[in-house]
């Protein structure tokens, strides 16, 4: 019976495949994706994963000598699989920094109890250079904010608060305190979901002092104590050594046939700091990595994928720091590299999590034809993953049309979104050295940055769709053939098509939401607005594709002929807007008369907005920091991005990254707001003059009149 189950499954499958509906087609042909499917493996990458983090550990200080392991298990496996120029490259050596070799904190009474030790949980422990024993009573101060510590005497004594670590700290020690231990957790939910997790943080401790991130249980455990007129006195001892400090990547390739000067890239961050130590996040992406070059070596060998025209690299990097040196030192492949995939968190069970795997599309002021090449790759794994119920009769009976699952792994459903552009990661420091970079992501991450963030938590099925979404996008992207640029401008447009269309739904919402004949007016000009911006972003994707073609003017001249075409079907889009507004005015009874230009709008558009010359340098030409993060080893990743921080008015956070970016524009104010406005949602001129004239006085900008 099992045999012929067996084979009807087969069959079932097999007419599936020749099925051919519009979700079972992409940009590569069937049996390449059925062969991508058939050899990517999701327990290989588990694999992977638990050689590079089966758990958090202390690192010994002689790594800090030699290559650290993570950097040796990624090496090994490299030269295994056949990717050749396998190297570790060392860019930054000097000073030194803290590594602890011991960690204990101890409740010495009213009864002796061990809370927590660095080599069960490394995270417990944020203060690297806390060398010493201290002892000291513990003091609860609730929250931590400066109005908690009234009236209490802290001083020479440990507190205990459910405040985040390092702000409490700060408070603290101002008055006298030797100790804290506090909460790091990312948000209250967190902390009741999770009451044994702790938090990543890094709080450069003062001698003679301590800070330690405790779990919520032990800190509501502690405060309960003391609650009910218990003494409870605190030892802590921490032992750390002074190292070397260095940062390192790993760079391996799959050469091109050397048709071409142009290369890819795929991408995942192997370090965010050498403290924290992730398995999704990001140890995930880079064993996801590794699979994927893996399964490409193989399918090139055996005839199933073309051998790339395109050399690839595959980057295995401290998070931005790591891409940023890496281009820094190879300046060249800021023109070489047409376009970069990059993998942060990828193999979490979504549907434990509360997750869905993302795709982040690049921001309106980079677009991009690579956006379409992902979201192609992923909206087919997640089709025909999918049980689809039209089908249970016929084609596949009640189960998917091609089940892309792992043989260890879950059976849920493949979760995906397709989302505007975030920040925090690789694909910014890609994008900032002018190479075009989409990120893959699952979130939210229910043990993101924390000691819950181990093996456990990953799902061999989730790492098998995203390989085969990563392979088959790495295939298109590399290939090289005018035939495939073709193809993927043929995407870019259908794709484009719905993205106008949406554009269109948007502003329609503006004016059915109006409450008067003004707003509705307003709304019209917003709606109007919304298409002329979407309209101009796939006219610049469109034009983005030519480097797909072998010859970069021909490819020029092959899509330049699209852009009336779209023009014409923002027309289309606008006449239908504008016959809208007039329905909506009639149905109101008042009249569709034409937006006007306030007298904000007609001042700003005679600001141009510019950067003082030193801050107008690219991103990515900037000095990295320490090796490890902002402060060294185990310090917290990276700079801030975008404009988040500044003093004064602020936009809502997620336009604050494009705001950063259309700085370096040389636009006008008015052109600023259209294109937020376009992007996002409408944005009050006011409101942006109110942010730009806040940033010109922190000398951030400068705001220049254009002469009439």
């Amino acid at each position: 019976m099992r045999t012929l189950r067996i084979i009807a499954l087969l069959a079932s499958t097999a007419t599936a495949v020749a099925a051919q509906e519009r979700e079972d087609r992409t940009l590569l042909t069937q049996e390449q994706m059925t062969s991508i499917i058939n050899e990517i493996s999701g327990e290989r990458a588990m694999h992977h994963l638990l050689e590079l983090v089966p758990y958090q550990r202390v690192r010994l200080p002689e790594e800090y000598s030699q290559p650290f392991r993570e950097s040796r298990v990624i090496e090994t496996f490299a030269r295994q699989y056949g990717f050749s120029n396998v190297k570790t490259v060392v860019y930054q050596q000097g000073g030194t920094a803290f590594q602890p070799t011991q960690g204990e904190l101890w409740m010495t009474t009213p009864k002796l109890t061990k809370l927590f030790d660095i080599h069960d949980l490394p995270l417990a422990l944020p203060s690297l250079n806390a060398n010493g024993e201290l002892s000291g009573e513990l003091i609860d101060v609730g929250a931590g904010r400066a109005q908690d510590f009234e009236g209490k005497d802290v001083k020479g004594k440990f507190v205990v608060s459910s405040g985040a670590t390092g702000a409490v700290y700060s408070l603290a020690t101002l008055r006298g305190a030797i100790g804290v231990l506090a909460v790091s957790a990312i948000g209250y939910q967190r902390s009741v979901d999770f009451p044994n997790q702790i938090v990543n943080s890094t709080v450069p401790a003062q001698p003679g002092t301590v800070a330690w991130s405790v779990t919520p249980e032990v800190r509501s455990n502690l405060s309960a104590l003391l609650a009910r007129g218990e003494k409870i006195t605190i030892r802590s001892v921490v032992k750390s050594e002074q190292v070397p400090m260095k940062a390192e990547y790993v760079w391996a390739q799959i050469p091109g046939d050397g048709s071409t000067t142009q290369e890819a890239a795929i991408s995942c961050h192997l370090y965010e700091g050498v403290i924290k130590q992730g398995a999704n996040d990001d140890n995930s992406g880079c064993a996801l990595t590794l699979e994927v070059g893996r399964t490409y070596i193989k399918l090139i060998n055996e005839g199933k994928l073309p051998r790339p025209k395109r050399t690839i690299n595959f980057l295995f990097v401290p998070e931005i720091q790591g891409t940023n040196a890496f281009f820094q030192a190879n300046p060249d492949k800021r023109k070489t590299i047409i376009g970069t995939l990059n993998f942060d968190m990828e193999g979490i069970r979504v549907a434990m999590s509360r997750s869905f795997w993302i795709l982040q599309r690049t921001p309106d002021t980079f677009p991009s034809y690579l956006n379409d090449i992902a979201q192609s790759m992923m909206e087919y794994i997640a089709d025909i993953s999918r049980e689809r119920v039209r089908f249970r009769r016929s084609l596949s009976g009640y189960a998917p049309t091609q089940p892309v699952e792992s043989p260890r792994g879950s059976k849920d459903a493949f979760y995906i979104k397709i989302d505007k552009h975030y920040g925090s990661s690789d694909h910014v420091a890609y994008m900032s050295n002018g190479v075009p970079s989409v990120m893959f992501i699952t979130w939210p991450d229910m043990w993101y940055h924390s000691s819950e963030d181990t093996p456990d938590k990953q799902d061999p099925t989730q790492y098998k769709r995203a390989g085969s979404v990563a392979l088959g996008a790495l295939t298109v992207l590399t290939v090289g053939t005018d035939e495939m640029a073709a193809r993927v401008v043929q995407e870019n447009l259908g794709r484009g098509l719905g993205r106008m269309g949406e554009s269109h739904v948007k502003g329609l919402g503006y004016m059915a939401d109006a409450k008067d004949a003004t707003s509705l007016t307003r709304a019209y000009a917003e709606a109007r607005n919304a298409i002329r911006h979407q309209t101009s972003i796939e006219k610049a994707v469109v034009r983005s594709a030519k480097v797909l073609w072998t010859d970069t003017t021909l490819g020029a001249k092959r899509v330049a002929s699209f852009e009336p075409l779209l023009d014409q079907r923002a027309a289309s889009l606008l006449n239908e807007v504008k016959a809208a507004y007039q329905l909506q005015a009639l149905q109101r009874g008042v009249a569709a008369a034409e937006p006007v230009q306030s007298a904000e709008e007609k001042a700003a558009a005679l600001l141009r907005v510019e950067m003082p010359t030193a801050a107008n340098a690219p991103a990515g030409n900037a000095p990295a920091g320490a090796p490890g993060g902002a402060a060294g080893p185990g310090g917290a990743p990276g700079a801030p991005r975008g404009v988040g921080g500044a003093g004064g008015p602020q936009l809502p956070d997620e336009f604050n990254a494009e705001l950063g970016l259309l700085f370096r524009k040389g636009i006008t104010a008015l052109e600023l707001r259209d294109f937020l406005s376009g992007e996002f949602t409408p944005l009050p001129m006011e409101q942006v003059m109110a942010v730009l004239r806040a940033r010109e006085a922190q000398g951030q900008i400068r705001l220049v009149p254009i002469k009439k």
